[in-house]
């Protein structure tokens, strides 16, 4: 499935360009924190009471949007129409709907430490996406407030239609949770609580009710491909133990993050076999290697005899700065 020329993303999604929508989002995350101060936006306004879809295939994706976390955000919107294309056709199912959240640093000062939005489908993904406020806060001390998100996911998201036992649930970030939420942490995120809760005990609950992944970039300036530093090794340790080794996946490149994406979604749907061929026809050797490292331990189980091709049929040479050329989603 070629990503820019051989499906149709339906006519919400007419007219969209990968690398204009790319540099139209970054417009946007500059000046979003200042729109929504202007307009009086509070955070309460960005956390609903609780979230329902009646979808059978629905997908939870959490985002850090702290500064470290550079253009991870852009990189998604701008490859909107070809993930929800995949996840309707090829993982979910037709009726796919996804709620975007985003976590800063509620211990530290942010003033929008959760966001939530509600489940929507096509065109709606965009606007929803557009409605976080991308703070690029945080405050160095390396960890976020992804388990006050969890805590939030795991008592105020109902997925009553479900289809499969556990619905998927996708972090992306750079650092690691604090060790609880606090009672009064928690009432702003809708939860009351008798007293503080453990991070264990928080991800033990949401891993209860949904398939959870976490998608690790590398803190700092330590790269994937470089031996692991003790601050990244202390983090990649302590999501293992939240979620598991096959669980997480280690990505620094933010160009192949929907691809990770894609990996998770074939390994719960059954269909890894499928996103090989799909991937090695679509991307270059060095791409397919890196996506294919980021989910070693996710894929473990379903590795393939053969080694990724190297060919691709949409290889375009990318922009001196990284981007991608018009219409062409690498």
């Amino acid at each position: 499935m070629s990503e820019s020329g051989d499906y149709s993303p339906g006519d919400h999604w007419a007219g969209h360009d990968f690398g204009s929508a790319r540099r139209v989002y970054e417009d946007h995350s500059k000046r979003s924190y200042a729109d929504a101060e202007s307009k009086g936006t509070k955070a309460s306004d960005l956390v609903p009471e609780r979230i329902t879809t009646e979808s059978s295939c629905p997908l939870i994706i959490v985002c850090d949007v702290t500064g470290s976390m550079g253009g991870w955000p852009e990189t998604m919107f701008s490859k909107l129409p070809y993930m929800e294309h995949e996840g309707r056709t090829e993982y979910l199912g037709p009726d796919m709907e996804i709620a975007w959240a985003a976590v800063g640093d509620a211990q530290c000062g942010d003033t929008y430490p959760l966001q939530v939005r509600p489940f929507v489908r096509e065109a709606a993904l965009k606007t929803e996406l557009e409605n976080l406020v991308i703070e690029k806060d945080g405050k160095g001390d390396q960890a976020e407030s992804y388990e006050l998100g969890a805590l939030y996911l795991a008592r105020n998201a109902d997925t009553p239609r479900a289809t499969r036992k556990k619905p998927i649930c996708i972090f992306i970030g750079d650092e690691e949770p604090h060790k609880s939420v606090s009672v009064e942490w928690a009432r702003k995120a809708h939860v009351a609580l008798q007293a503080a809760m453990t991070t264990e005990a928080i991800f033990a609950e949401l891993k209860a009710k949904f398939a959870v992944y976490y998608i690790r970039k590398p803190y700092g300036s330590n790269p994937s491909g470089q031996s692991m530093d003790g601050t990244n090794r202390r983090m990649r340790d302590r999501w293992i133990q939240l979620l598991g080794e096959d669980h997480v996946a280690e990505l620094a490149d933010p160009g192949r993050v929907v691809d990770v994406i894609f990996g998770i979604l074939a390994q719960e749907a059954d269909r890894v076999d499928y996103f090989r061929e799909e991937i090695e026809g679509r991307q270059t050797h060095e791409q397919v290697a890196t996506v294919y490292e980021s989910l070693r331990t996710i894929h473990r189980k379903k590795a393939a005899a053969s080694a990724p091709s190297g060919k691709s049929r949409l290889h375009n040479d990318e922009d001196d700065d990284g981007g991608t050329d018009a219409g062409r989603l690498d």
